[in-house]
């Protein structure tokens, strides 16, 4: 990678509640999460220098992000809109949980 952060950019898409920051030596791009003010499929989308995301993301290939479709990149917003419509049903680990469902070591307090 330049001394800049370059190259036509790609849209992302992460579906962490909080976003992440991708670094790749003195560059990062912060990404928008599920927190996010537009999200599509539980995805914020953020447009990011396709140079940055190649090198992070062959860094990171074998994290349950990039695995799991936590995270993924697609070359247009269009497309990457349509992808994370397909990949709503991702689970990431982190969703709030119900109360009206049960958990494992979880019970429901009864009103008193």
């Amino acid at each position: 990678m330049s001394g800049t952060a370059s190259g036509n950019p790609v849209t992302v898409g992460c579906k962490l509640p909080n976003g992440l920051t991708l670094r790749v030596g003195e560059h990062k791009v912060i990404l928008s999460g599920a927190n996010a003010s537009r999200v599509i499929g539980g995805y914020g989308l953020t447009s990011v220098p396709s140079d940055l995301w190649d090198v992070w993301s062959k860094a990171h290939a074998e994290t349950p992000l990039i695995k799991k479709r936590i995270v993924f990149a697609e070359a247009t917003t269009a497309k990457a809109e349509g992808r994370a419509k397909e990949q709503e049903a991702v689970k990431t680990g982190l969703e709030p949980l119900s109360p009206d469902d049960s958990h494992k070591g979880v019970e429901k307090l009864s009103g008193g």
